[in-house]
């Protein structure tokens, strides 16, 4: 069975890393190596994790309680919550399916006097139009946040030009993963300034979490194969266990209810090193492979499977979403014929606040409601994705795929 997703990591990476974790660094001189790969400019921020920089970032701009922020309304609902813990409102705007980028239409109706800010998603592996949203930031004197987590395709784009903070992650199921870390390009000198300053007040991330981070990875890349990954799917079938619920609680960042506490630590040394690494051999040609890898499917759908973002720019593919009216029974018909499709994923629709309930959030409703996520990545053969291809081609023809409503983006 094809699993839903290859680390983008191999062995000797894992093993550079827990070599990293086991000897003595300097870690300033691993931090401003790294930062300077990523900005000649000094505008660059290493974190433990998005999540991480996203709560310093809130923490600096010591908004008033009460402050509204624009939020693409699907999201992680981590980011959300981290809002609310500094006493701000997070205020959902809908999408475009087409490019999935904000509705500026909707979001030129929520913001009002006390909106400060503008948080934009890229998901699943392309970029969105950035410049109307830049100028819709501008206009509204919003500061413009930039979430690029899942949108990494290489050091030549390290956030658009007008956005104020660009957020970059590297965690388990990312593109280029150092099996955590992120970096924030942050365009104000007395923001960064201030971020870096409470960042250094705050703990250091153990090593030995990480090493064991490492460890687990290496067994985990092992079993991401189609044979041991088939067997392993057995093996929890025949057991009783859902082996869906096991990848998905295996792969989270932070699980538990003490996710808060845990993102408020400085990246260790051996993991800004491991970064440093990941960026400087990053594989164009890899990334490359899973782009095209993705257009045949967009080719292969046509206008029979409707695959949400597929109008986006810089289109990489790290995840291949599509929209299904059963989508169910699409994800067992895919499983049953060896490629592990899959509902589970961590976005979510962000509830709107208490006063605005009947705000309209039809198109990512619809997404979530009818999301297949297909495995995609270079070591699929050409000759599986066309396979692939014809299971999802065929399950259509029976139960033909919706076509969302067009939606004007501004």
């Amino acid at each position: 069975m094809w699993p839903r997703k290859r680390f983008d990591i191999r062995l000797r990476d894992i093993l550079a890393g827990i070599t990293y974790s086991v000897r003595p660094m300097d870690a300033k001189a691993a931090r401003d190596r790294l930062e300077r790969l990523w900005s000649a400019s000094g505008e660059a921020l290493a974190c433990l994790s998005v999540r991480s920089g996203f709560d310093l970032l809130w923490q600096s701009l010591a908004l008033p309680p009460g402050s509204e922020v624009l939020i693409t309304a699907l999201n992680i609902p981590h980011m959300a919550a981290i809002m609310r813990v500094h006493g701000l409102i997070p205020v959902p705007v809908d999408v475009d399916l087409e490019t999935l980028g904000p509705n500026l239409d909707q979001a030129a109706r929520l913001v009002g006097s006390n909106t400060r800010a503008f948080v934009v998603a890229h998901l699943f592996g392309g970029r969105i139009p950035m410049e109307a949203v830049g100028q819709f930031a501008a206009d509204h004197k919003l500061l413009l946040v930039e979430d690029c987590a899942q949108a990494f395709a290489g050091l030549d784009f390290v956030g658009h030009p007008q956005a104020d903070v660009s957020m970059f992650s590297f965690g388990s199921i990312k593109t280029a993963t150092a099996l955590g870390g992120a970096l924030f390009t942050v365009r104000n000198p007395a923001l960064l300034a201030r971020m870096r300053e409470l960042q250094s007040a705050q703990p250091v991330q153990s090593r030995r979490r990480y090493l064991w981070t490492l460890l687990k990875y290496a067994f985990m890349t092992g079993i991401c194969r189609p044979l041991p990954f088939g067997l392993f799917v057995q093996g929890c079938r025949l057991g009783g266990f859902d082996y869906d619920r096991i990848i998905h609680n295996a792969v989270r960042g932070f699980p538990g209810t003490d996710w808060l506490e845990r993102i408020r630590h400085q990246p260790c040394t051996p993991l800004l090193a491991m970064l440093y690494r990941r960026l400087k051999q990053f594989n164009q040609a890899r990334l490359a492979d899973r782009a095209a890898k993705g257009e045949l499917l967009l080719k292969l759908f046509g206008d029979r499977v409707f695959c949400p973002g597929r109008q986006a720019g810089a289109r990489t593919h790290w995840v291949f979403p599509i929209l299904a009216d059963c989508p169910g029974e699409l994800t067992q018909c895919l499983q049953q014929a060896g490629f592990d499709a899959a509902r589970t994923h961590s976005l979510a629709v962000i509830d709107p606040p208490a006063d605005r309930s009947d705000l309209k959030l039809d198109e990512v409703r619809r997404l979530m409601d009818a999301l297949v996520c297909l495995p995609l990545y270079p070591e699929m053969p050409e000759r599986a994705v066309r396979q692939m291809a014809r299971v999802v081609l065929e399950q259509g023809r029976l139960r033909p795929l919706p076509v969302p409503k067009a939606q004007a983006v501004g």
